[in-house]
């Protein structure tokens, strides 16, 4: 099932407490799901448009408390519900954040190098993808920090951590691997479909 693109909402910012407040689990049965997701896909699409970079938002972050991730890494709008990472690298990577809630700003955050990752789709069918490259595990591992309650904001730890957007072309993208294609729908494994 496709993602139905929906109506931009406004983009939460820091000091809303929604932003630290944990998700509900998602349910995709539930009434207006789809409504929610369309919703999420339309208001990535407007700020990538608006702002020139955005692959992904959270729930959260439009005030829709549920364990639901929406990102466009090149093939279109996809789900990812109640993710859960089952592993994570031992070895870390220091990296420069930007975040749609946190307008005008970078912080640069330390998250593992490479995650595998687990979550179902708008269908309920659950996927995998195993060992991400540093790039999307970065993403992800910030997506699900929003599901949590917990912005990039949280991760300073000293003086120089928070550096103007106006240098993001400097500290992201010169660090940012490009990549080819979507990697999420060339690596991301089916396991199952149930259906609803």
């Amino acid at each position: 099932m496709a993602i139905t693109i929906g109506r931009v909402r406004t983009i939460l910012t820091d000091g809303d407490p929604l932003l630290a407040t944990p998700s509900d689990v998602a349910d995709p049965a539930e009434s207006g799901f789809g409504d929610e997701l369309g919703d999420l896909a339309a208001t990535l699409a407007d700020f990538r448009a608006e702002h020139g970079f955005g692959r992904a938002i959270s729930a959260p972050q439009i005030g829709w408390m549920r364990r639901v991730i929406v990102c466009d890494l090149g093939s279109g709008p996809r789900a990812v519900c109640n993710p859960e990472i089952v592993w994570r690298s031992h070895e870390m990577q220091t990296v420069w954040d930007d975040c749609l809630s946190v307008p005008g700003r970078l912080v640069r955050v330390e998250r593992a190098t490479s995650i595998s990752l687990r979550w179902s789709d708008e269908t309920d069918a659950e996927w995998s993808w195993d060992e991400l490259g540093p790039d999307m595990a970065e993403l992800f591992q910030h997506e699900i920090d929003h599901l949590d309650g917990v912005l990039m904001l949280d991760h300073v730890s000293g003086p120089g951590d928070v550096e103007p957007m106006s240098r993001r072309a400097e500290l992201v993208d010169a660090g940012r691997t490009v990549s080819v294609g979507d990697a999420m729908a060339e690596q991301a494994v089916r396991l199952d479909a149930r259906p609803r």
